[in-house]
């Protein structure tokens, strides 16, 4: 056996030094305190705003409308990245590594956040078509106001954002990396899944949003435009009709006229 096959197996055997590799466990005080205020402050604001909105909205049925369905669902999303994200973010602060929480609380995670993302995303797009149909197309707006179409629609959206956010979810687990556990991508279900869903949950609803709102832009400029031109036809009119009125007419000047002149009053006599 020759020295560097002994260095080698010297080098193998010998532990690795994980903060060498992954950076101290825990910043220092002046960061992760404050860090740690902030992070609680949006987890207590987030999770009372958003269970206030879902409580006012399931027991107001005057606020049964499409509208604060879409803001319901937009609520739950909010709250299930909260409450699966935003605990584990505030303990990573004061210790980094190793992953403590488990392969299961890992794929929920996942899961979790994967899900709220898109049902987030499409709740905003299909609320973004809702309120292009109601402008742009109000009779079409109209024939479709159903509230058991809204809440179809809230449904369908959720299955949706599970069924696209399980592949993704699926391919974490946990995983030792110089022998430090941690929680990492394990193996590929789908190719190129993080780019499909970068492009069905970002750049698509994107550019649809976009294209949308232009539309509503100048079907509300149009309309301005008409109401500007009704506007300012009424007050020329009603101008025209005050002149009319204010300007005598020609019998009316003659009779004025014979009343002044004595002459002319005896000569209609």
């Amino acid at each position: 056996m020759n020295s560097e096959t002994i260095n080698d197996t010297a080098n193998a055997s010998r532990p690795v030094d994980s903060t060498r590799v992954f950076g101290p466990q825990r910043d220092t005080l002046y960061i992760v305190l404050p860090i740690t205020i902030i992070y609680t402050f949006i987890f207590v604001s987030g999770l009372l705003g958003n269970i206030f909105t879902c409580i006012v909205i399931v027991r107001n049925k005057n606020l049964h409308t499409a509208t604060n369905y879409y803001l319901f669902s937009l609520a739950i999303s909010d709250l299930l990245l909260l409450v699966s994200g935003m605990p584990q973010e505030m303990y990573s602060i004061w210790s980094k590594w190793p992953y403590v929480f488990g392969h299961t609380f890992c794929v929920i995670r996942g899961l979790a956040a994967e899900t709220s993302t898109n049902a987030s995303v499409l709740t905003i797009t299909l609320f973004t078509i809702e309120r292009y149909l109601a402008i742009c197309h109000p009779f079409v707006s109209h024939k479709m106001s159903k509230l058991s179409r809204a809440v179809k629609h809230v449904v369908l959206l959720w299955v949706a954002a599970l069924a696209l956010a399980l592949p993704q979810a699926l391919q974490f687990g946990i995983r030792q990396y110089q022998g430090v556990i941690m929680c990492l991508q394990t193996r590929v279900i789908i190719e190129h899944s993080f780019e499909i869903s970068t492009f069905l949950f970002f750049l698509a609803p994107m550019v649809l949003i976009t294209v949308l709102y232009s539309f509503i832009g100048l079907k509300l400029r149009e309309k301005s435009n008409v109401k500007e031109q009704n506007q300012n036809d009424f007050e020329s009119s009603i101008r025209y009709s005050h002149k009319m009125c204010r300007k005598p007419s020609q019998s009316t000047r003659r009779v004025i006229k014979m009343l002044d002149d004595p002459v002319l009053l005896r000569d209609a006599q």
